[in-house]
Order: structure tokens, then C-alpha cells, then sequence
């Protein structure tokens, strides 16, 4: 990875160009801070550096053997440690094994998190780690010469994960390196790795990405028009993975309100052919089950606004423009006679899609009973 793709940073990349050109390269590094201000893809870059044959004044040279094999991820002196789902009765468990989603997640986007990586390698739920076997084929890995370069690197991502007998044994190499080798820690959270370990390596404190540099990727990268660029780039506080869900989250909430004023208008009018056309869209396959949690999180959102529009129009908004114009209209049928049950009610849908009920029965009876409700004052829909 070049020092050019990774996101703003400029002042550090400078500092690690320099560092190497003055060789004054150390033996462990320990890059520290958010996944999304880009510390994975400033170590990729200053590895890539490093082995280069033909460095350029700011950046690798894209060339040389060197470059060409550490933009595929594939050089045999640039080597990585993960946390992965341990099997301690298994001897061959270790991060080697998944490699080949390492190459795969960093080509498709150097910019992710634990969350995303657990994700990629189907282990949502369960807990990753780096285990005191995987220290071994680390100290292993070290104990032996370059293969085509002159240096040898390691880079641990997570290393907060590496548990205390991992990260005793780690201690030990760095504190007796081999000779021609360097080994970069990745880390969000400082006080869960040993004292010991942040003593003996040098701090490299990546900041949140620059507002203006995050702005122009958004725009250029993510084809986001220049308002909502900036809007994004301020809300994220420099963080790159938190711009991306900011935008996913606006740009499913624009599906949600769609299907929410369809929704609201059918029990309103108390058109069955209506709610039943909004059923079947809701639970048709492009509505899977996490998006219909997300849309009933999102409704419960919609009716807090209404009551609290009902009661105190002067209160800080969270709702704009479309949302905002139908809300205006809308929350005078919200009330205190109907609230506690509407949202038992959203709830109560929010459960049973949980726990894998039938969209459809769930839906349905869903809105039949908020028809209801929202007719209180005037008459019952159905019985």
C-alpha cells in the first residue's frame, strides 16, 4: 500500500519517511488508535516503504519486486498476526490459516475493524484472540533470516487481543530482538496491553483524520455530493468507518421513511388492501430479517419524535426535511391515551421477528392493532 492511498495523516507519513531515510528505524513499533483514523493502512504503507528497492522522496516506488508483491499482500517478509476464534486442542490453529481472508479484506477495503473482521471470518458471536501458540509461530516466524529483503516484518494487528501469556511471550523478543526484523503492534486501546510492552516500543499516536481530507474522500470516493460530504466528515469526528455507517444509516433510513409513510397512510385510512400490499413489501426477501429489526428500531425512533412534538415542539429535533414535514402532520394522532401502546406494540413485533416468527402473521397483526390506535378518538378499526 502506498502512502498516498491511506486517508489525510500527511504530517505522520512525513515523519515515517523521514525516520527511514535518517534510518532511525527501530526494532517495535506500536501504532495506536482507531481503526478508522487509518492505522492498518499507515503500517501497511511504512511496510511497503521499508522493503522498497527504489524509494521515492515521499512514497514507495509501485515497481520494484518489493512493492509489487507488498500491494498484493503477498511478500514473504512482510507477515501478519490476527486474532482469530482459538481451539486450543487444535496445534494447528493460528493465523496463517486465514490469510487468504486477510489478503481478501485488506484488498477489498484496508479500512475495517474487529467487528468486520470477526464478521469475515464467520465468527460473529464468538470471541477472537491471539493465543500464547500463536506467540510461538510469531517468535518463530522472527527467529528466521529475510527471505528476498534485508528486513524481516511482523505486523500484529489488535494486539490488545493477544491474551497475557501471548503477550508475556511476545515481551520477550522485543525485548531481545533478531536481528534485521521489525514488528509493528496495531492497537485501539493502550491499557490492555502490558505496561512492559508499551515501555519497550515506540509510540506511533495516529489522530482522527483531518475534516477536509475525510470530506474529499467521501466525495471523490463514495460519490457523495459536497453538503452531506462535509456534514459526514464533521459528524464522524475523523473516523473513516464511522462516515461509512453514518451514510449507510441515512441511506437505509430514506427506504425506512418510505415505508413508514406508506405504512402510516394505509392504517390511517384503514385500507386493508393497502396494509396488505405494505405487508408483503416488508416482508418480501429484500427486507431480510436484520433490516426489519432496523425498520421497527427505526419506528420506535419516529414515535418518541411525535410524542415529543405533541408536548414540546421546541425540542431539539433529530428529524429533517421530508421527515420533518411529515412529522409536523402526523404527531397529533400521537398522544398520551396511545403511546405506552404503540410502542409496546413495535416492541412486541421487534421480539417475535427476533425469535424468528412469520414476517407476514407479524406485520399484519401489527398494523391492524396500530389502525386501532391511531383511530382512538374516532372509531375501532377492527375487533
Amino acid at each position: 500500500m502506498y502512502f498516498s492511498e491511506v486517508i489525510g495523516q500527511e504530517e505522520l507519513k512525513e515523519k515515517l519517511v523521514r525516520m527511514v531515510k535518517e534510518r532511525r528505524v527501530g526494532h517495535a513499533f506500536l501504532f495506536l488508535g482507531k481503526a478508522g483514523y487509518g492505522t492498518l493502512p499507515l503500517s501497511l504503507a511504512f511496510s511497503q516503504y521499508l522493503l522498497c528497492t527504489d524509494k521515492g522522496e515521499n512514497d514507495s516506488c509501485g515497481k520494484c519486486s518489493a512493492c509489487i508483491k507488498s500491494e498484493k499482500i503477498i511478500h514473504p517478509d512482510i507477515n501478519f498476526s490476527m486474532p482469530f476464534n482459538s481451539n486450543e486442542s487444535n496445534s494447528n490453529n493460528k493465523s496463517d490459516n486465514f490469510l487468504s481472508f486477510w489478503r481478501e479484506q485488506i484488498l477489498e477495503q484496508p479500512y475495517f475493524d474487529l467487528g468486520d473482521w470477526n464478521k469475515k471470518i464467520g465468527i460473529e458471536r464468538k470471541q477472537s484472540i491471539i493465543n500464547v501458540k500463536e506467540s510461538n509461530n510469531i517468535i518463530h516466524k522472527m527467529s528466521l533470516k529475510p527471505y528476498e529483503s534485508h528486513l524481516k516484518v511482523m505486523l500484529i494487528w489488535s494486539a490488545e487481543k493477544m491474551n497475557r501469556d501471548a503477550s508475556n511471550k511476545l515481551l520477550k523478543l522485543i525485548e531481545e530482538p533478531t536481528k534485521n526484523t521489525v514488528i509493528i503492534l496495531i492497537a485501539e486501546d493502550k491499557d490492555q496491553l502490558l505496561d512492559t510492552i508499551l515501555s519497550r516500543t515506540l509510540l506511533v499516536s495516529v489522530p482522527p483524520i483531518d475534516e477536509l481530507n475525510l470530506q474529499n474522500y467521501i466525495q471523490k470516493n463514495l460519490s457523495i455530493e459536497e453538503l452531506s460530504a462535509k456534514k459526514f466528515s464533521k459528524l464522524s469526528e475523523g473516523d473513516i468507518l464511522q462516515a461509512n455507517h453514518l451514510i449507510n444509516k441515512e441511506e437505509e433510513e430514506s427506504i425506512f421513511f418510505e415505508l413508514m409513510v406508506k405504512w402510516m397512510r394505509a392504517c390511517y385510512e384503514a385500507n386493508v388492501p393497502k396494509i396488505y400490499d405494505w405487508v408483503e413489501e416488508i416482508s418480501s426477501s429484500s427486507n431480510h430479517r436484520e433490516r426489519q429489526k432496523r425498520f421497527l428500531e427505526y419506528l420506535l425512533e419516529i414515535m418518541r419524535e411525535a410524542i415529543i412534538r405533541s408536548y414540546n415542539p421546541e425540542k431539539l429535533k433529530r428529524f429533517f426535511n421530508e421527515e420533518d414535514a411529515f412529522l409536523k402532520k402526523f404527531s397529533p394522532f400521537i398522544f398520551g391515551d396511545n403511546i405506552a401502546e404503540i410502542n409496546e406494540l413495535i416492541n412486541q413485533a421487534h421480539y417475535h421477528i427476533n425469535r424468528n416468527a412469520y414476517a407476514k402473521i407479524v406485520f399484519m397483526d401489527m398494523s391492524m392493532q396500530f389502525a386501532n390506535l391511531l383511530r382512538a378518538k374516532n372509531r375501532t378499526f377492527v375487533s
